[in-house]
């Protein structure tokens, strides 16, 4: 059976969609170096949403509010329905809710997860980009300095082990003086995001016309 509606998402999502849609459904995926200008991705979204945009349709977009990016995002023919959560972190823990239990219990938490090491959002890798002039100790040192908010790193992840993924990570958050922890995905959110019920608070249903709101 097809899928009946249209799915926009960020490149970090798109693996934990295809879990549920498998890899031939097309999703239309965007870029995670747009999360660093949210006024960029906001008009990426815009323009994807009006690319695929048509009457009596749905598009589900596979985003959290990603600093404010969302706000405003509207189409003219099409509904949107969005998870009520801050960021695809919010996603992959199952809530909004467990997501702000988690950062409330441990503030200086920062979040990887298995398809992510190889991406922008692992700050690890990105520091060291355009860093090779200089000595692996001073690379080390501005690192730290960019990480100096964070003294744990979360590993998100399902039932699999993902050995390969936690050895990475325990030995990153070893050499940057961090602690370590694995912490098991939830990915209900996600499956009824595809699937629905879309029901308040969890989800945003924007009408034809109804741009999405900021939500707090």
């Amino acid at each position: 059976m097809t899928y009946p509606h249209k799915i926009i998402a960020c490149r970090a999502l798109a693996p934990a969609l295809e879990q549920f849609l498998g890899t031939d459904e097309p999703i239309h995926v965007l870029e995670i170096a747009l999360h660093l200008q949210p006024d960029r991705l906001r008009l990426a979204l815009l323009d994807k949403v009006r690319e695929l945009e048509q009457e009596s349709t749905t598009i589900v977009l596979g985003y959290g509010l990603c600093g404010m990016a969302l706000e405003g995002v509207v189409s003219s023919k099409s509904t949107l329905v969005v998870p009520k959560v801050d960021d695809c972190v919010g996603m992959l823990l199952g809530s909004r809710a467990r997501h702000r239990k988690v950062m409330n219990e441990h503030p200086g938490s920062y979040f990887l997860e298995p398809n992510w090491l190889e991406t922008e959002l692992n700050i690890f890798t990105q520091m060291h980009k355009g860093l090779a002039h200089i000595s692996k100790e001073r690379r080390k040192q501005l690192l730290k300095v960019a990480l100096k908010n964070y003294d744990r790193l979360v590993l998100l992840a399902g039932d699999d082990p993902e050995v390969a993924a936690s050895e990475q990570c325990s030995e990153l958050a070893m050499e940057y003086d961090m602690g370590f922890q694995r912490m098991e995905t939830d990915l209900d959110l996600i499956k009824r995001l595809l699937f629905g019920p879309w029901n308040e608070p969890e989800f945003i249903v924007a009408t034809p016309g109804t741009s999405i709101p900021l939500f707090l």
